[in-house]
């Protein structure tokens, strides 16, 4: 999905304009860094969510996170980074996802985060909306500050993170309402991508047990891992076609673009606490230097 996709659809308001990295000079970079030391990078990734959603909706999710959280923090926001790790949902027969590996990733967002710090940030948030990509960011922030000292951080920009903090809000709370295409997913690509969005195929789907299973085991939402043997949660990798029909794990039946604003304030408007929270800390950095950026 090209940036300017990106922007044309959810992230062109006039508000966000000041606090794009990617339509700044070095000029206004440098005034930013004068007011702050403390940037957010967006990641999201191209996956298939079934028939009705875009491949780029946690993309588009991320980025309007950040770009929300930006205004109410006051911060600025790097260019989103649209790929992540998405191998599982590689299915043959519902094109469209493009993954790229563990590593590659790592790779990319900590050469990011490098890149940030040379140029004088000190606080990076690495705020993802695909939640996959989270144990890859988990290793970045360690990396990056093992290396140079900045203070890191990984934010859950994704629905199935935030679901239960938005309970009241929610029609479905047994269908996996923040789960893959489903009621709160569904709901923010409503809001942000709209054109993007086809209502007509939206239908209930949601994940059921492979076959192949011990008797005993139940698959009772869409991750790629997780399934519980009796209660007891167990990580095994499976690919999305093994226990999903179409790529949708909920009801988008469910959403309404009038549901997403009041989930993402509520969400965007945590994640400026957060953020307004860990502008005062004092970060020392012992290597700002990237020697290594060829």
């Amino acid at each position: 999905m090209a940036m300017n996709n990106v922007n044309a659809q959810c992230c062109n308001e006039e508000k966000y304009l000041k606090y794009r990295m990617f339509d700044m000079s070095w000029v206004e970079v440098k005034e930013w860094l004068e007011k702050t030391d403390t940037v957010i990078v967006p990641v999201g990734s191209i996956e298939q969510h079934g028939p009705a959603l875009p491949c780029g909706v946690d993309s588009y999710a991320g980025y309007y996170v950040c770009l929300e959280a930006a205004v109410k923090a006051d911060v600025p926001v790097a260019p989103l980074m649209p790929y992540g790790y998405s191998c599982f949902h590689m299915r043959p027969n519902e094109p469209g996802t493009i993954t790229i590996r563990d590593e590659t990733l790592f790779n990319v967002l900590y050469d990011i985060g490098r890149s940030l710090v040379f140029h004088g940030f000190k606080k990076i948030i690495f705020s993802t909306g695909h939640t996959s990509n989270s144990a890859t960011i988990d290793r970045v922030i360690r990396a990056l500050r093992y290396e140079t000292g900045a203070l890191c951080f990984g934010w859950a920009a994704d629905t199935e993170v935030f679901s239960s903090m938005c309970a009241d809000l929610i029609d479905g709370a047994d269908q996996l309402p923040g789960w893959h295409a489903g009621e709160i997913e569904a709901s923010l690509a409503m809001l942000v991508c709209p054109d993007s969005v086809h209502k007509e195929r939206f239908v209930k789907e949601l994940p059921h047990t492979p076959d192949w299973m011990p008797e005993g085991s139940t698959k009772g939402s869409g991750s790629g891992f997780g399934f519980e043997y009796k209660g007891f949660p167990v990580r095994v990798a499976m690919d999305q076609q093994e226990y999903d029909n179409s790529g949708i794990a909920g009801n988008p039946l469910l959403a309404s673009p009038e549901k997403a604003e009041k989930i993402y304030e509520r969400m965007t408007s945590l994640f400026a606490e957060f953020i307004k929270g860990i502008k005062p800390i004092q970060v020392e950095i012992k290597k700002r230097d990237f020697p290594e950026r060829y």
